[in-house]
């Protein structure tokens, strides 16, 4: 399939940010956002910026850059460029749980009136501290799991009904596509051809940063070395839990895209043209992948109703393997994949993942074969006899 004609959606994609967003201004400065974790349940926002503790910043009326919930309060800013400051923000007493500044905290201490945030030197926009999401990643694979509280729907999502139903059938099928990719080997493919890393996404609903990311879809893209000429599908999800139809585009393309509907095939190409796997909604609303060429895994509902209720992988190899999901929302992430259950603790303020990423390194007498890598230069077993 050849690169041109599969152009980008700025609304949609995932990683879209307002025009000149990521650009150095003129005046040195950069954007950033900060969330104010709060404590207790207070009425309204804990922070609003002192303009007087920092004359050179000024606060950024983006629409949906802040927000304030019964969880946070998010405040954007532009700032100057790597510069050491202190910010003011006036507020209630106490109330101030955390400050998170892109995925981690920052220093803060209580002043009368509100509290001082010690931001650290920025050198680039920062504007992702308002998102929920939690990453789990493996060989060639990131998997982002969106995490949909309605205590803080903000966006397309807003108000009338919450999507639950096609937030639960996405949490399924990004697991089963998962899944996929460790039966069919893409992930371990990609990496050491070196043709990026596969993402697969579902759709916020608290529109961090702008991005209101509706309606709801799930992702599944292979992201490019340097981040250009990425396809990215949006397989989009309706009030049935089933698939409808995707929508393709290219990153930083022309604002042009292809729209597939159900029984067409997608095709992900690499960064040396080569096809690499493909997606088929079926006519049932259902999900093939697959390597071109061979026979695909399909993705179907475990039930009569859609993917919000779970789903299974079934291969050509004749497994049929049952995926389940559960989000308590409170730091708990559970999912079931055939006989194994895992456990996926997460930071509830910010989604990201508490539980252990990766097993400890053998000591160094140990022998290292293929599933194994040394921490340093591998001992010669000769030398040791």
């Amino acid at each position: 399939m050849s690169r041109r004609g599969f152009w980008a959606m700025p609304l949609l994609l995932l990683t879209a940010t307002p025009s000149g967003a990521a650009a150095q201004r003129a005046d040195d400065s950069v954007q950033i956002v900060l969330k104010f974790a709060k404590r207790g349940s207070p009425g309204g926002p804990v922070a609003r910026f002192d303009p007087a503790s920092c004359p050179a910043c000024t606060p950024v009326s983006t629409p949906l850059f802040n927000a304030d919930n019964p969880r946070e309060t998010v405040v954007a800013l532009r700032v100057p460029r790597r510069r050491t400051l202190e910010l003011g923000f006036t507020g209630p007493k106490g109330a101030v749980r955390r400050v998170i500044l892109s995925g981690g905290d920052i220093p803060f201490r209580p002043v009368a009136g509100g509290v001082l945030v010690q931001l650290p030197p920025v050198a680039s926009d920062a504007i992702t501290a308002a998102e929920v999401a939690t990453h789990i990643v493996e060989p060639g694979m990131v998997l982002r799991f969106e995490h949909a509280d309605p205590a803080r729907r903000a966006g397309a999502y807003a108000t009338g009904v919450f999507p639950d139903l096609q937030r639960r059938a996405a949490d399924t099928l990004e697991f089963a596509q998962r899944e996929v990719v460790r039966r069919l080997g893409l992930g371990e493919e990609v990496e050491r051809l070196g043709l990026g890393r596969i993402q697969i996404m579902g759709f916020d609903t608290n529109a961090p940063h702008g991005h209101s990311d509706a309606p709801p879809h799930i992702h599944m893209h292979l992201r490019w070395p340097s981040d250009t000429g990425t396809q990215i599908g949006h397989f989009y999800i309706g009030p049935d839990g089933l698939l409808s139809h995707n929508i393709v585009g290219v990153k930083n393309g022309d604002g042009s895209v292809r729209r597939y509907g159900r029984g067409e095939v997608f095709t992900t190409i690499g960064p040396d043209g080569r096809a690499v796997y493909s997606h088929r909604i079926t006519p049932e609303g259902w999900l093939e992948i697959g390597r071109p060429g061979a026979a695909p895994c399909r993705i179907r509902p475990d039930g009569s109703a859609g993917f919000q209720t779970g789903g299974r992988v079934d291969c050509p190899d004749g497994s049929s393997t049952r995926i389940a999901v559960a989000d308590d929302l409170a730091g708990t992430l559970t999912v079931v994949s055939g006989g194994v259950t895992e456990l996926f603790r997460y930071d509830p303020d910010t989604g990201a993942l508490l539980s252990p990423a990766a097993a400890p390194p053998p000591p160094p007498s140990v022998f290292f074969g293929p599933e194994t890598r040394a921490p340093g230069p591998v001992p010669n077993p000769a030398s040791e006899q």
